[in-house]
């Protein structure tokens, strides 16, 4: 079994792994996101991390990080240490609700916590991570407008709805147009609508690049604006914006059981690099 630390703060966590994060920015696109928002924008407020580093003698072989309420993020967890990583959590978050990461990483972590504790899985998504090679731009009527906090109000909605038709948990108490304005003030995301003689029909953002790395998501159109086009609209314009910006991978994640949106993001090109899921711990079967 490796050696395990846990770290108090972020940026001591940070320091440790940032070489280990940044060596493959693609595959650890969660972590370097969600690791870089929390730095540029500390909050009191917010729960405390889980946060922990395997080592074998001088070698960093493993990194597992938590936000909550979020499931633990296991990208750096190596299937031959996941049920290490497990053994050693248990005495520290017995709570832990659930693990997301790429597909065998996950189940590997999974399957060790299910067998210590006797709980059930519940996968409430199985995702496919994209990269962009070769933009292909849609023709589409339409510009691209960036959102401002002006818009905060009237996305709250959009933002909701994104999140209930996506996710199968959210937080009973989060604020979506708090967590908009909160995203679009200290540049934690760019937002911006596709819009059709000044009315906005889709809704994308995108994360500013971190190693050269930014990722796309959400992506929204009402029911009453599909099937034009516009979501491959909106997703190549936030896509070119970031790469103006600086990343050179830009990256997003598909549900699985949505065939139509997996076509839409290949046909302005994207290619697949890897399976993905989000599993939750449950006591009873669904």
């Amino acid at each position: 079994m490796p050696d395990f630390v846990v770290h108090d703060e972020l940026a001591d966590f940070w320091a440790v792994t940032k070489a280990f994060y940044a060596a493959d920015p693609v595959r650890h696109t969660v972590a370097l996101t969600v690791i870089a928002r929390r730095l540029a924008n500390p909050s009191p407020d917010e729960p405390k991390e889980i946060l922990v580093t395997a080592h074998d003698g001088p070698d960093l072989v493993g990194a597992a990080v938590r936000t909550p309420p979020w499931p633990l993020i296991a990208s750096a967890i190596p299937v031959d240490l996941a049920a290490d990583f497990v053994d050693f959590l248990l005495g520290i978050a017995p709570d832990l609700n659930g693990v997301s990461g790429e597909r065998e990483s996950a189940d590997a972590f999974a399957a060790a916590w299910c067998d210590r504790t006797g709980r059930l899985v519940d996968e409430t998504i199985s995702m496919r991570l994209f990269r962009l090679g070769t933009l292909l731009t849609p023709a589409v009527p339409g510009r691209m407008r960036l959102a401002t906090v002006a818009d905060v109000e009237f996305l709250g909605p959009w933002h909701r709805a994104f999140m209930v038709e996506a996710m199968s948990h959210l937080p009973a108490d989060l604020d979506h147009v708090a967590e908009l304005r909160t995203q679009i003030e200290h540049g934690q995301a760019t937002h911006a609508f596709w819009e059709v003689d000044g009315v906005p029909v889709s809704w994308a953002a995108v994360s500013p690049p971190v190693n050269a790395m930014s990722r796309v998501g959400p992506v929204y159109t009402p029911t009453e604006h599909r099937n034009h086009g516009y979501a491959a609209a909106i997703t190549a314009a936030v896509s070119t914006w970031a790469r103006r910006a600086g990343a050179t991978e830009v990256l997003l994640y598909t549900d699985l059981a949505n065939p139509t949106s997996n076509g839409v993001y290949q046909r302005i090109g994207f290619v697949p690099v890897l399976d993905a899921a989000e599993l939750l711990f449950t006591t009873t079967s669904t």
